[in-house]
C-alpha cells in the first residue's frame, strides 16, 4: 500500500520511541488475526430487499407495480405511471420505454403485465405471478391477483457484460453488480482461471487483478440530482418526481428536525408526478433457523488529538493491551480540533464530523477492514469490551452478507441520536464496502453539520444499509462505577486516565471506591 504522505488530514498515530515524522504515518497493529397544477399524479414505490451472496449488497430500491383506477383522499389523486425517457434496468417500468438495460445471463425482455406495467425479465410466464399485489375483489370479497400476459415489448437487451461469483472471468476482467459481484474485482488464479472477489491472498493463486473492482451502486438519486432510472431518492424526506419529459429528480417535500415537521412542496413549474419516495431507516430481522449468520471477527480503530488528554487514554488503553488493542486487528489514527456548531437542540456540540470523515478516508485506504467481519470505530475515551461485543453480535444472528450498522443504545431517541451515538459504531464489512463506494455523495448532499454520529447514521440510512438493535451495547454515563454493569459492551465517557482504567479494573473484577463519580484508585472493594 502506497504510503500516506504527511499531508494527510487524518494523521495515523506514531510509536514516538520507534518513529520519526518522515516514516508513513499510519501505525497499526494486529493480534491474531410541463406546468399541470389541476392534481398530482402518484404511484407507490416500495422498497424490496435483495442480498445475492456471501459478499452481496442490500439495495433498497425496486419498486410495487401500482393499482389501477383511483384513490380516494381529501382530493381525488388519479393513479398512473410516469413516462420513461431511457431503457430501464432489471425491476423497473419499462411500458414506455420498451427496451432493457444489458443484464442476466441471456439479457432482459421488456415483458408487459398490463396496459399500465411491464418489466424487464430474462423470463416470462403468462397469469399470476407469485407475491402478485395487484388485482381486483370479486363479489365474494376474495383478491383476486392481476395476470401478466407476458407480450413483449420491444427487443431483447443485451447479456450482462461482466462475469458473476464463481464464474470464470478471464474474458470478461469485470465482475457482474446485478449478479452479486458489488465490491469485487476479478482475480487471476493461473493462465486457466480467475474468479471475482473481494480480496486476493490465497498462495495458490497469483491474485493479478483483470480489470477494476466493482463498486456497490447507491441505487438511488441524491437531493436535487436525477432519479429517473432508480425511481427512489437516498434522501428522507425528498420524493422522486417529473419536472418535464427530459428530467425527474429528487425534490424535498419534508423537513424534519427534532420536534418540527415542515411539508414542501414540490416546485410549480414542475409536472409534479410522483415516481418514488426517499429512503428511510429499517431494521434487518436475525436469521432464520439454518441460515448463515455473519461471523464477529472485529476490526477496530481509534482516533485521538495530540496533545491533549486523549493522549493520556490512547495510553492506558496501549499499556493494557484493552479496548482497540484487545480486538483481532486494529489501527490507531491522529485527529485535529473541530469547530463548535449549533445542534437544532440550540446547545453547542463538536461538528467533528468533518475530522472523522477524513480519519475514515485513511482507514479505508488500508484495506484491513475486508479481512473482518465488523468493523467497529471506538473513542479514546471508550472503554470497549471485544469479547463481550462479540458475544452480543452472535446473540443478534445477522444474516450473513448484509449491509448493517448496529444501534448502540436505548436512550430517548432525541437525547441517543435514534438509538446511534458516536462513542462505539459498529458496521458490517458490507456496510463499510458501500460507504466505501458512495461516501462522495453522502458528503455532498447530507453535509456536516450534524455531527459525526448523525452523518453516519444518515449515510447509512441513505445508501440502504440496514440497522439491528443492541440496546446494550452502551448507555452514556460519566462514572466509572457503571463499569461494574456486566451486560454492556462498551463504557462512555471516560475522560481521564485515572477513570478509564478505573473503568478498565472494574471490568476485570477489581473494584475501587467510586463515591459520586470519583474513583479512588488506591482503595478497592470486595468483589459483589
Amino acid at each position: 500500500m502506497p504510503a500516506i504522505t504527511a499531508a494527510s488530514l487524518a494523521k495515523p498515530s506514531e510509536d514516538l520511541e520507534k518513529r520519526t515524522e518522515d516514516e508513513a504515518l499510519l501505525s497499526s497493529s494486529e493480534e491474531e488475526q410541463a406546468p399541470k397544477k389541476s392534481r398530482r399524479h402518484w404511484y407507490m414505490v416500495g422498497a424490496v430487499a435483495m442480498g445475492v451472496g456471501a459478499a452481496a449488497a442490500l439495495v433498497r430500491s425496486a419498486h410495487v407495480a401500482p393499482a389501477k383506477g383511483t384513490v380516494s383522499s381529501s382530493a381525488e389523486m388519479v393513479t398512473t405511471l410516469a413516462e420513461e425517457t431511457s431503457c430501464a434496468s432489471q425491476g423497473s417500468n419499462c411500458a414506455s420505454s420498451k427496451c432493457c438495460k444489458a443484464g442476466g445471463k441471456t439479457g432482459f425482455q421488456c415483458h408487459a403485465k398490463n396496459d399500465n406495467w411491464a418489466e424487464c425479465l430474462e423470463t416470462c410466464e403468462p397469469g399470476v405471478h407469485e407475491g402478485e399485489k395487484e388485482g381486483t375483489y370479486n363479489a365474494a370479497g376474495q383478491f383476486v391477483p392481476a395476470k401478466w400476459s407476458c407480450d413483449k415489448l420491444g427487443a431483447r437487451g443485451s447479456p450482462d457484460p461482466c462475469s458473476a461469483p464463481g464464474e470464470d472471468c478471464r474474458k470478461t476482467k469485470c465482475c457482474s453488480a446485478a449478479q452479486g459481484g458489488q465490491g469485487m474485482t476479478c482475480y487471476e488464479k493461473d493462465e486457466t482461471w480467475a474468479s471475482c472477489a473481494a480480496s486476493c491472498s490465497d498462495d495458490d493463486w497469483n491474485c493479478k487483478a483483470l480489470g477494476n473492482r466493482t463498486p456497490y451502486p447507491a441505487g438511488c438519486g441524491w437531493a436535487g440530482k436525477s432519479c429517473g432510472d432508480t425511481k427512489l431518492c437516498c434522501n428522507l424526506g425528498f420524493v422522486c418526481a417529473v419536472k418535464d419529459e427530459t428530467w425527474t429528480a429528487c425534490t424535498q417535500t419534508k423537513k424534519k428536525t427534532s420536534w418540527v415537521t415542515q411539508n414542501i412542496p414540490i416546485p410549480g413549474d414542475w409536472d409534479g408526478t410522483v415516481v418514488g419516495g426517499g429512503r428511510d431507516e429499517y431494521q434487518i430481522a436475525p436469521a432464520a433457523k439454518g441460515a448463515n449468520v455473519a461471523g464477529t471477527s472485529l476490526y477496530c480503530f481509534m482516533a485521538f488529538l495530540p496533545d491533549s488528554p486523549e493522549v493520556a487514554l490512547h495510553d492506558v488503553a496501549k499499556e493494557n493491551k484493552a479496548s482497540v488493542f484487545a480486538c483481532d486487528g486494529y489501527d490507531i489514527f491522529h485527529s485535529w480540533k473541530s469547530a463548535k456548531a449549533g445542534w437544532d437542540t440550540g446547545e453547542a456540540t463538536l461538528s467533528n464530523t468533518d475530522v472523522f470523515i477524513n480519519v475514515w478516508d485513511n482507514m479505508l485506504k488500508t484495506n484491513k477492514y475486508l479481512n473482518y467481519d465488523w468493523t467497529v470505530k471506538v473513542d479514546a475515551d471508550a472503554v470497549l469490551m471485544p469479547g463481550r461485543l462479540k458475544q452480543h453480535l452472535a446473540g443478534l444472528r445477522p444474516p450473513a452478507g448484509m449491509p448493517i450498522y448496529i444501534k448502540n443504545n436505548a436512550m430517548d431517541p432525541g437525547m441517543g441520536n435514534n438509538g446511534f451515538l458516536g462513542a462505539i459504531e459498529v458496521f458490517s464489512k458490507q456496510a463499510i464496502q458501500i460507504y466505501r463506494d458512495n461516501k462522495d455523495g453522502c458528503h455532498e448532499s447530507l453535509g456536516i453539520q450534524a455531527g459525526e454520529d448523525g452523518y453516519f447514521k444518515g449515510c447509512m440510512d441513505a445508501l440502504g444499509v440496514g440497522f439491528m438493535v443492541d440496546a446494550q451495547l452502551f448507555n452514556p454515563d460519566k462514572s466509572a462505577g457503571a463499569c461494574n454493569l456486566k451486560q454492556r459492551a462498551g463504557f462512555h465517557p471516560l475522560k481521564s486516565a485515572n477513570d478509564w482504567k478505573c473503568c478498565l479494573d472494574i471490568t476485570n473484577g477489581i473494584n475501587h471506591n467510586v463515591v459520586f463519580g470519583v474513583c479512588d484508585m488506591k482503595s478497592t472493594v470486595p468483589a459483589r
